[in-house]
Formats: structure tokens, C-alpha cells, sequence
């Protein structure tokens, strides 16, 4: 089955080498494409919705039957007007001492399609299928590797609330389940992990991954890594020319003085806008990216003990 699940992928045109085609990560895009499909039918991932809560108990238990330690991390928060709980879900793996890394998603969705076309959908909320769902779908796509292959270092796999609930006129309402975990982390109460590498917008057909400006500049031993791991996997929809400056849920690890990453690809026209279904999403793309993040957690240099 691992070597049909292989063989599978390079035939639908992950752009893998022959080379590395061989069965190393058993990833299955079509299975990361049907959790997208799962996540957008739950209705929107708004905090405070029936979507919303249906989704995160979904998630954890999704990661406890994939053999995680599941740590819900609740906090209160009033970005939307009034006080509403939200919840980073962590899943733990590997040792519980030394050295931890974070492999990080958003689970939520936008609550407003502001920059839809038209303008009378602009209250609408956004579906998020890449914009939410797809990370997801590629950590639980790892995690599906570590429930039968233990990882040489601790794993946190942080699906983090609270990402898009910002405006223009509201900056401080984006990466709040981020905030939360760094706020934890540096007061001793979360995980400690020396490296983040975040997955956002990760599944559009035309997949094209390009460093982010400020990720480049203040964690390019991460950036070099990813890179690298691109290059092992035959990923080739990975380059590496910085393409814009973004404000995701690397900014805070970076603002804490913990390198973090940006794995995204900012060229979705569906972003922001209804149209983000998951009609969108590539299989293909959802698994390219999943087989780099399992070579981040197996092969990496940062994943050796």
C-alpha cells in the first residue's frame, strides 16, 4: 500500500524525481484534499459558531486517534466585540524532553469575504478551504506518519485560532491564537520550541512557494532548510526569490526572537473572497507540500537528536 500510495503520487504529476519517488513519506493527497473538503462542509470556522466547535473537536479527535497527546489551549478573547473562548490544539509527539519544533496551521475562517469582486458578497464569510483548511490538512497529513514512526525530536503540531479575524482598521485582530501560544510559551506555560514553520495557503493548483521578505531576512537558516528539503523531495513548486511581506502567524515567533518560517503561496486569487471552495484546492499541491514537512520532521537537520 505505502509503495501504490508513492507510485500514485508521481503519476498525478507532484513533479518528484525518480529518485525520490522511492517510499520515504507515504503521503496521500487525496486523503489531505477529502479533511479540506470535511472542514469546509462543517460550515464557517468562525469563533463562536456551530462550525467552529464542530471543527476543533474534529481536529482533536482526529489527533488523538492519531496517536498525538492532545493539549487544548484556551483562551478568551474579544476581537469580534465580545468575549468569546478560542482554542490552539496542540498535538505532541516524540520526546517530551529536548529539543521541540512547531509545525504550525490556522483552523479558522474569515468571517468577511472583504476582498471579494463583488461587493455586495464582501459581509459573506469565506469558506477557507486554502485559506485554513489546507494547512490543516497537510499537519494532519503528518501526523498520520507520526502515529507509526516515532520523530528523533519533539513535535508539536499547533493548530492555531484566531488567525483572520483582522481588518484594516483592526490590525491587532490577526494571529491572536499565535499570539496566545508565543504569550504561553515565553511565560513557561506551552511548549518550548526552538523553531516554527507555519503552512497557510498551500493547496492552490498553481502552487508556487516563495520565501517571505521578513522570514528571509531573520530566520534564513529555516528558509534554507525548506528550501533544501523542496530540492530532496523534488518539490518544484518551491522557489527561492523572497515574494512579499506578510503579516501570518510567523510574525509573532519572529517578534519573540524564535525563528519561524512562512510556508505560503500568496498568489490565490480566491483569497479573502467566497470563492475560496475547495474546487480550488490541488491534491496534488496538498501532498507536495505534506511530503517537505514530513522531510522537516525526519530529515532535516533540525529534526536530529
Amino acid at each position: 500500500m505505502r509503495d501504490a500510495v508513492l507510485t500514485a503520487a508521481c503519476a498525478i504529476g507532484l513533479g518528484l524525481t525518480v529518485a525520490s519517488c522511492q517510499p520515504r513519506f507515504a503521503v496521500d493527497g487525496a486523503r489531505a484534499f477529502k479533511r479540506v473538503e470535511h472542514q469546509v462542509a462543517a460550515g464557517p470556522r468562525i469563533p463562536g459558531t456551530a462550525g467552529h466547535d464542530a471543527t476543533r473537536v474534529w481536529i482533536e479527535g482526529e489527533l488523538s486517534r492519531l496517536g498525538a497527546r492532545v493539549e487544548p489551549q484556551s483562551f478568551i478573547d474579544s476581537t469580534l466585540g465580545s468575549p468569546i473562548e478560542m482554542t490552539n490544539i496542540i498535538g505532541h509527539y516524540g520526546p517530551e524532553t529536548g529539543r521541540r519544533i512547531a509545525l504550525v496551521a490556522h483552523w479558522d475562517s474569515r468571517p468577511w469575504a472583504d476582498q471579494d469582486p463583488n461587493l455586495t458578497l464582501r459581509t459573506h464569510s469565506v469558506p477557507g478551504a486554502n485559506d485554513g483548511a489546507s494547512g490543516v490538512a497537510v499537519l494532519l497529513e503528518v501526523a498520520e506518519l507520526l502515529k507509526s514512526r516515532a520523530p528523533a525530536i519533539g513535535v508539536d503540531l499547533v493548530f492555531v485560532d484566531a488567525e483572520d479575524l483582522g481588518t484594516a482598521a483592526n490590525p491587532d485582530g490577526f494571529c491572536r491564537g499565535s499570539r496566545e501560544f508565543v504569550r504561553r510559551m515565553r511565560a513557561g506555560g506551552g511548549p518550548q520550541v526552538s523553531a516554527a514553520f507555519i503552512f497557510d495557503m498551500v493547496g492552490d493548483h498553481q502552487l508556487e512557494i516563495h520565501p517571505e521578505v521578513r522570514a528571509a531576512r531573520e530566520a534564513a537558516n529555516l528558509v534554507d532548510m525548506v528550501l533544501d528539503g523542496a530540492r530532496a523531495m523534488g518539490a518544484r513548486n518551491f522557489a527561492p526569490d523572497p515574494r512579499y511581506s506578510l503579516y501570518d502567524d510567523h510574525i509573532p515567533f519572529l517578534d519573540a526572537g524564535i525563528p519561524a518560517v512562512d510556508v505560503i503561496d500568496f498568489d490565490y486569487p480566491a483569497w479573502h473572497t467566497v470563492s475560496d471552495q475547495p474546487n480550488m484546492i490541488s491534491a496534488a499541491s496538498l501532498a507536495e507540500v505534506a511530503t517537505v514537512a514530513a522531510w522537516i520532521v525526519y530529515e532535516s537537520p533540525i529534526a536530529q537528536p
